[in-house]
């Protein structure tokens, strides 16, 4: 499976994962994104954050300990930036805001949902949105939105959008309208990251704005 890297230096090193395409090694054996840039640098690489096995997109990694110290760091503090673009089945409940649930991950089914905050183990999820475009598809409403994450939780943008009634388009796990289908791309992609060079402290920003699949009914009107 093809990958692409973006940026490298003797510290880091910024890549587009493809889509089903593992962040690191799991049950199934199959060749992951760490795995295979540790092939390509010949030595460890510190994995900074994830990406979910169907979501595509930008990762970055830190080639040294300093860097992984550095930008795991910005991670805690929310100075590294991720912004995704998605594709949704339904309308947002305003052009731009914010959604902020309690989540609580079952261990068992591997899957999210929003719950009350008095919860045990609910956690707070919070992401901001703007939507980019909508247009009618087959009776239904698609939203192109634009999405950043406040915080990192279990499935988070997945969920959250389903429970605002604007599931994902392709999403198999929380989108009733696909799942029990065939093959299909979740409309997730990982397309800007911002953060600062933990060596230089120099502000680095890279992006890929998805042109295919379902992206392309908007990628032609933006």
């Amino acid at each position: 499976m093809d990958f692409k890297i973006l940026f490298e230096d003797e510290t880091m090193l910024v890549a587009v994962k493809p889509q089903g395409m593992p962040t690191q090694g799991d049950k199934t054996g199959d060749l992951d994104l760490l795995s295979a840039l540790q092939q390509h640098c010949g030595h460890g690489l510190g994995l900074i954050h994830r990406l979910d096995r169907p979501v595509g997109g930008l990762l970055v990694f830190a080639k040294t300990k300093k860097a992984e110290a550095a930008l795991q760091k910005q991670m805690q503090e929310g100075l590294l930036e991720k912004s995704y673009r998605s594709v949704l089945c339904g309308e947002m409940p305003e052009k731009q805001g914010t959604l902020a649930d309690f989540l609580k991950k079952n261990m068992r089914t591997n899957l999210s949902e929003v719950v009350s905050p008095k919860e045990k183990m609910a956690k707070k999820a919070v992401l901001r949105y703007r939507v980019l475009d909508t247009l009618k598809e087959e009776n239904q409403t698609l939203s192109y939105v634009e999405i950043q994450l406040e915080t990192g939780r279990h499935h988070q943008i997945r969920v959250q959008t389903a429970h605002g009634n604007a599931p994902i388009w392709g999403d198999k796990k929380y989108n009733p309208a696909f799942q029990g289908k065939g093959r299909t791309e979740i409309a997730l992609w990982s397309y800007a990251l911002k953060g600062l060079h933990p060596v230089t402290n120099q502000l680095w920003r890279f992006q890929q704005i998805p042109t295919h699949g379902i992206f392309q009914l908007f990628s032609e009107k933006l």
